[in-house]
């Protein structure tokens, strides 16, 4: 039984990232930007906009999305409906909701939170103060393919750099 655990760990541990060929903005985040597989790089968007492609991107959906804001305000602050999950990043409990809503004029799956930004990073001013991670999916696998992916890379970012 050991023996399995410790190859399970070993095949987790080992699966591969590669170094995105763009990386954050040192005032939203300054650890380097590892891709779990099948995620393909970074683009950014606006000044702390960034999304993250995949095999399964469309367009602006199925892609993972990471804004840098001044707040922690989400828009709109409540949905009806709406169902929540959670995940930890180096002790802070961040809290997801999912609802299904129309962007585009597509019918989509939305996954977000906001959480403080705790990531190392050079504070200038307030805008990047929180972070609102997103993704809008067309179906549910794929939502369930790309949530634990953007959790594992906020827990990437936040271990201290050696």
């Amino acid at each position: 039984m050991f023996l399995s655990v410790v190859v399970a760990c070993t095949i987790c541990h080992g699966q591969t990232k590669k170094r995105s060929a763009i990386q954050w903005k040192p005032s939203d985040c300054t650890s380097p930007l590892l891709l779990p597989e099948g995620l393909y790089d970074l683009s950014q968007f606006g000044k702390g906009q960034y999304r993250i492609d995949g095999k399964m991107s469309a367009g602006h959906f199925d892609c993972i999305y990471f804004i840098f804001q001044p707040d922690a305000a989400l828009n709109p602050e409540t949905v009806a409906g709406a169902t929540e999950s959670s995940f930890v990043v180096k002790d802070t409990k961040v809290i997801w909701r999912s609802y299904k809503t129309i962007v585009e004029g597509r019918p989509v799956i939305r996954k977000e939170a906001v959480m403080p930004n705790i990531l190392p990073h050079e504070k200038q001013g307030n805008s990047s103060d929180y972070i609102w991670i997103r993704v809008d999916a067309d179906s549910q696998p794929i939502l369930d393919q790309l949530t634990p992916a953007a959790e594992e890379i906020l827990r990437d970012l936040a271990q201290p750099q050696s």
